[in-house]
């Protein structure tokens, strides 16, 4: 039996062991990593999956050793072939990272250097762990570096700037960085969180062929459990800094046992299809400063028992491979869990009456016509004889009441389609008429300045550069409004303040934090928040859901579905979440290289997509179901595809260029 265990032992390339994180904070001591356990065999993918604070990127720093002064490793070992390296002083670190373990981040743009050539950075990594090797022998290594990662036209690409590439190819070179000294362990932080599905497919699919290639073993944190199933071998599922269940991507994502992991699964729209709403986990995570002294998912719980709120669960064994932290696998629980398992059942079965939110087929249920974008074209000039056309002949109509999608991929346009909607850009060519009015005539737009600010609002992707950092955030939601000079329904500005947090499902004590004081999920609410206080008769969102979490996400669609239910909204949503498009949108529009290239009802479009770019952009959507993912081929589309011609209507409502 010793034997047998030694032998695994030596089989685990990473052993963590009961490892405990936690940060000095104003408030007291935070638990950010709360008796942490699991291992990493050599060649095998492991996913860590958890809301945002979980304490997945604290994990990873902690393995690579690169926690700020203010963090210190409380207890427990990391153990790396059998050694361990949890007291090891930074000249011991420095000889391990790049040669033993590698980490690639989620944003490209911070870790690269925008003044260097991407070669040159490349190089760089190279010659950290062999500084004796020749100039050519550099260059080949760089060459071969940027092959291997899928960089074409290497040698031409090795001379330019990481302001020269794509979001996909700066992502790309961050990984060739990372794989300059053939590490053991590969850590990817969120390496595909703001990329569009396309990219996000290769970027998975390249981990996936490193690999196997290489034999690396790599740890993939992401909060969508839709993307990891395409390449991950074992999942971990994180909450309150704690490991709440663990087992093969299989297990996790066909048998879940954890009321997170089974919350986290149920939020996915994929696996909400014909139903009005998209479930959602009520409430927030607990504070980590004085976490709860029974399991930190009780308050969140609608199954909790009472233990569950006096005493933290042990790990149940599964199967050998499968473990939970959740009382309802103790054998005194088996009648609650075979009810609770009865009730599951009987939810995820269809119902005859519960169809999915009437979408528009054929002819246009909405009857007043609100936004006419007619040939709407943005051309920026770079120089005296170089100009970008961003937007090229854009024209679509939006209804009172309807929500209108606009995707593609980073670069076509859709950013720049929204803001000169509001008027923060000024159109070079086109027409946009709102309820009426062209909002190209500067005199009209004088007359009707005040209309025009109130009854339209406007919800930006980055929260964190859109909110005043020096404003708190009752200020920030109230700000519109006494801009107007508005008078509050509740009586005072605070309390208007209070219920439009509450409203987009955030606390009253947020009232006086400021931004820099929030998640990312709690910046973007406030942002929301902010805009709907003014019941704006057009919302248009640009990327509200990119970096939040899938329950967070699910409860922002589900405030847009009930905005333009109960108050009529209509809203132009701009996302890379094709799965959530579907889910909330009336019709939708495809942009590619500054063109709309086809635009339809959303039933019509994702059952019969008809340009090729569109095809190619539907075959990308990531499937939670591991098996069916792997298996899935993606759509090829020739990138140099010819974008003249012209709109025509193929079915009715159902416009493609040709």
């Amino acid at each position: 039996m010793g034997t047998e265990n030694r032998k695994n032992s030596m089989d685990e390339l990473l052993k963590v062991e009961h490892l405990a994180v936690s940060f000095q904070t104003d408030a007291g001591e935070l638990e950010a990593v709360r008796d942490v356990s699991f291992s990493l065999r050599p060649g095998e993918v492991l996913a860590l999956v958890g809301e945002s604070g979980c304490g997945k990127s604290v994990l990873c720093k902690s393995i690579m050793r690169l926690l700020p002064e203010k963090a210190r490793i409380k207890s427990g070992s990391i153990r790396i072939n059998d050694t361990d390296i949890s007291a090891y002083k930074e000249k011991e670190m420095q000889k391990l990272r790049g040669r033993l373990f590698a980490m690639v981040f989620q944003d490209p743009m911070t870790s690269l250097n925008p003044t260097m050539t991407i070669g040159a950075q490349i190089a760089e990594a190279v010659l950290v762990h062999q500084p004796k090797l020749k100039k050519e022998a550099v260059q080949k290594r760089v060459i071969e570096l940027m092959e291997l990662v899928g960089i074409d036209r290497a040698r031409e690409r090795a001379k330019l700037y990481p302001w020269n590439f794509s979001g996909g190819m700066r992502q790309r070179s961050v990984l060739a960085i990372a794989l300059a000294s053939n590490p053991e362990i590969l850590i990817a932080d969120e390496p595909t969180t703001a990329l569009d599905v396309t990219i996000q497919a290769q970027i998975l699919d390249l981990l996936k062929e490193i690999q196997q290639r290489l034999g690396t073993a790599t740890i993939l944190v992401s909060h969508d459990l839709g993307v990891v199933a395409r390449v991950a071998d074992r999942v971990a599922v994180m909450y309150a800094g704690k490991i709440c269940e663990i087992g093969t991507a299989e297990e996790i994502y066909y048998d879940p046992k954890h009321p997170y992991t089974k919350g986290l699964l149920r939020s996915l729209p994929a696996l909400s299809r014909g139903k009005e709403t998209l479930h959602t986990l009520s409430g927030m995570p607990p504070s980590l400063v004085r976490p709860p002294k029974g399991d930190a998912f009780a308050c969140r719980n609608e199954s909790a028992l009472a233990i569950d709120y006096e005493q933290q669960p042990p790990m149940f064994r599964v199967s050998d491979t499968h473990y939970a932290a959740t009382w309802l696998l103790d054998e005194r629980a088996a009648k609650v869990r075979q009810e609770l398992e009865r009730r599951e059942q009987a939810e995820s079965m269809p119902k005859e009456k519960e169809e999915k939110i009437q979408k528009i087929d054929g002819e246009n249920t909405f009857s007043d016509l609100l936004l006419d974008v007619r040939h709407l074209t943005q051309v920026f000039p770079l120089t005296k004889k170089l100009a970008v056309r961003a937007v090229d002949d854009v024209s679509f109509q939006i209804r009172k009441g309807e929500i209108f999608g606009l995707v593609g991929e980073s670069g076509s346009g859709k950013s720049t389609v929204a803001r000169c909607v509001m008027n923060i850009y000024r159109p070079s060519g086109g027409q946009i008429i709102y309820h009426g009015i062209d909002t190209g005539d500067r005199i009209a737009v004088r007359k009707n300045r005040a209309l025009l600010q109130q009854e339209r609002q406007m919800i930006f992707q980055d929260s964190a550069s859109s909110l005043n950092q020096r404003m708190k955030v009752a200020d920030i939601v109230m700000e519109p409004m006494k801009l107007a000079h508005r008078r509050p329904p509740r009586g005072s500005y605070r309390a208007e303040a209070a219920y439009q947090l509450k409203y987009v499902g955030l606390d009253e004590a947020c009232l006086d934090k400021y931004p820099s004081e929030l998640s990312g999920g709690q910046r973007q609410r406030v942002a929301i928040a902010r805009a709907v206080s003014m019941e704006p008769e057009l919302l248009v969102a640009d990327e509200p859901i990119a970096s939040l979490d899938v329950s967070i996400q699910a409860q922002i669609v589900n405030l847009f579905r009930h905005l333009q239910r109960e108050h009529g909204f209509s809203i132009l949503f701009i996302a890379h979440d094709l799965a959530m498009v579907e889910f909330l949108c009336d019709r939708v529009g495809v942009m590619y290289h500054g063109r709309l290239i086809e635009v339809a009802p959303c039933r019509e479009l994702y059952r019969n997509p008809l340009h090729p770019y569109t095809q190619a952009l539907l075959s990308a959507i990531p499937l939670p179901d591991p098996k069916r993912e792997r298996e899935r081929k993606m759509t090829e589309f020739a990138q140099k595809y010819e974008t003249a011609g012209v709109m025509v209507e193929a079915s009715a409502g159902h416009f493609v260029l040709r």
